[in-house]
Parts: C-alpha cells; structure tokens; sequence
C-alpha cells in the first residue's frame, strides 16, 4: 500500500513538472497569454492583463504589477516573451488576488525560478 501511495506522489509531481515546463515554454514561444490563462485557472484566480507600456512611477523598471486594474506591464514588447521577469510579477498578482500580505521580491524570484528548473528539467530528459 505505501508503494501505491509512492507512485501517485512521483506521478503528481511529474505532471506538476510538465506543468511549469509547459507555462515556460507557452512564454519562450511568445505566447504568455495562454500561459496566463493557465496559470489563473491552475491557481483558480482571475486572469491579469497584459500590457506594454509602463505607469510613469515605474518607467525604470523591466516590468510591474498594478494590483488596482490587475495588470502586468512591460516597458517593451520582447519582455512578453522573457518567462522569468512574467511569472515574477505573475506572482505578485498571485499574491494580490489571494489577498496574502505583500509578495516579497525575493519569493517572487524563486516562484519564477522554480518554473524555469521545471523547463531545463523537462528539456535535459528530451533526445
């Protein structure tokens, strides 16, 4: 029974992989979109938009998170297909969206981070 209960976790951590491998891709293969639409419905959250442009407080950054409209913004269009800066602020409208207190930069980091592992993981094991 203990082998059964083994082999339902390693399965469910493997479609978990798959999982992140395919949001990443969905990314690099200038998609985000979709891979936004997946991530909600994983997360059972309302989907952020996505738009180029930054508000002018943030014009420095790569990218930003507005929690008032719940969208992501991006200074320039080849940061939609960049998988670590989307899923880092993914994560914080996560955070946002679930009302958990502030979503930290460095936990953010790793979110994105654990979805990238997932992807050269997945990729490593392909002929």
């Amino acid at each position: 029974m203990h082998r059964v209960k083994g082999y339902v976790l390693a399965a469910m951590l493997t479609a978990d992989l798959f999982f992140r491998a395919k949001i990443v891709s969905l990314i690099l293969s200038r998609d985000p979109q979709d891979a936004l639409k997946l991530l909600s419905s994983y997360y059972k959250i309302v989907e952020p938009k996505l738009k180029v442009g930054m508000p002018k407080r943030y014009s420095k950054n790569p990218a930003c998170y507005v929690h008032k409209n719940r969208t992501i913004h991006v200074s320039r269009r080849s940061i939609l297909y960049s998988p670590s800066i989307i899923l880092h602020e993914f994560y914080h409208h996560l955070r946002s969206v679930k009302n958990a207190q502030g979503g930290i930069e460095k936990y953010a980091d790793s979110f994105a981070k654990n979805y990238l592992e997932a992807y050269k993981e997945t990729r490593k094991n392909q002929p």
